[in-house]
Parts: C-alpha cells; sequence; structure tokens
C-alpha cells in the first residue's frame, strides 16, 4: 500500500493541501515520479504530474489553477502556464528560475483503478500502473532517472524484468517487446556514450553506475555481458 512520502517539495504539499478543498480534485489522478514516491521515497522531485480520471475536466483545471495561483501568491512565485498537445502545465517561477510544476494529461490506458490519495479526494496511481507509465517512458525517452527507476524499483523488491515488460505490453497492446528492448538498449547506449564510466570521479557512484548499467544489458535486456 502507499505511504505519505517523507520527502515532498514544500510548494507541491501546500498545491496539493489547497487543491484538496475542491470537490473537481476527485478528477485528478497522481502519476509520475511523485506518485512512485509514495511507493519508493528515494530522490526528491520538485513536480507533480497527474492524469485526469477520465477525460479532461475543465472545471478540475480551474481548481488546479487557483490552488497553484493562490499557494504562488503566498511564496512570492510568479505562475506561467503552458500547454503543448494534451498536456498542461501550471508553473511557478521567481528569479528567473523555475521552481515548481503541476502537470497534467490524459492517460491512454489506465490498468488498474487508482487509489485514495493523502489528499482526498485526490486520487494516486497504482504501483502497476506507475511501473507501466515509467516503462513508457523508458522506451520513448531513455531518460536517466527513467533507468534509475526501474533500477531501483527493482533493487528493492518492487518489481521485476519480467513484470515490467508485461505492464509495458498491457499498456501497449500488440506491440512488439523486441522492438521496445532494443530502443532500450540503443538509449542505454547514449547514456554510455554522454556520461562514460571514467568521467565519474567518485569511486562509489562510478562503481554503482557500472552495476546498474550490466544489470540492464543483462538481466533487464537479456543483452549478456
Amino acid at each position: 500500500m502507499p505511504d505519505r512520502p517523507r520527502n515532498l517539495d514544500p510548494l507541491a504539499e501546500k498545491v496539493l493541501d489547497a487543491l484538496a478543498r475542491h470537490p473537481q480534485a476527485q478528477e485528478i489522478v497522481l502519476g509520475g515520479y511523485f506518485a512512485l514516491q509514495h511507493y519508493a521515497d528515494y530522490r526528491i522531485t520538485h513536480d507533480i504530474d497527474a492524469w485526469w480520471r477520465t477525460t479532461a475536466s475543465p472545471a478540475a483545471e480551474q481548481a488546479i489553477e487557483q490552488a497553484v495561483r493562490e499557494v504562488a501568491a503566498a511564496t512570492g512565485h510568479e505562475v506561467r502556464e503552458r500547454r503543448f498537445g494534451e498536456t498542461i502545465s501550471f508553473e511557478m517561477h521567481r528569479e528567473g528560475k523555475k521552481r515548481f510544476s503541476f502537470q497534467i494529461a490524459v492517460r491512454s490506458v489506465e490498468l488498474e483503478p487508482p487509489v485514495p490519495s493523502p489528499w482526498p479526494p485526490i486520487l494516486l496511481e497504482t504501483l502497476h500502473d506507475n511501473i507501466g507509465a515509467k516503462m513508457n517512458a523508458l522506451v520513448q525517452r531513455g531518460a536517466a532517472r527513467d533507468f534509475l527507476d526501474i533500477a531501483h524499483l527493482a533493487a528493492a523488491s518492487r518489481t521485476t524484468p519480467r513484470e515490467c515488460w508485461d505492464l509495458w505490453s498491457r499498456k501497449n497492446p500488440g506491440e512488439s517487446v523486441e522492438r521496445a528492448k532494443t530502443k532500450v538498449a540503443f538509449h542505454l547506449g547514449t547514456l554510455e556514450s554522454n556520461r562514460p564510466l571514467d568521467s565519474i570521479r567518485d569511486p562509489a557512484e562510478r562503481t554503482k553506475a557500472q552495476q546498474t548499467r550490466e544489470w540492464f544489458r543483462r538481466e533487464f535486456l537479456g543483452l549478456g555481458s
């Protein structure tokens, strides 16, 4: 079961406290690493990622904007709004730098019904849904944080490579797992080229990076050594 994260960003917590006062917030499902923090709280994020429960809700969107603007006014931040595709992002800026964002989009495939969050009536995606979405991100963009999140979940015995690929398949019915693995291998190669092991000065960090990369090649992608 999910637990309230210990290392919440103060702005995120204030926004959720304000948003929870709006009944329209029942249309919002927390996702991304912010949701993952409720299952594996190992790094800090300054952003909230979320999904619409079913379809985009103008009333809930207005509630999000109101909550963000309320907190921004109280903390001396400027609010900026961005829209790209079906995604809306409300951001707080100060001194020319983004300090926080609340980003919400339409989810294409839901694997399981969401569960209550610590800020009712706001909802929280399940760990399986979260892993499935993280697998989509790993295949599509392959950012360093995508690799780290999957590796951490596996090391904490919260998932396995087999389950990860099963959840990806459920999110992408009819798509080729082998083709998806090829994309992940490409992202891993790009990451290794951009940050070679000999460029990592800290010995412990270098060893950890080497072990993580080898694990992805052998266990996650089945490529051997």
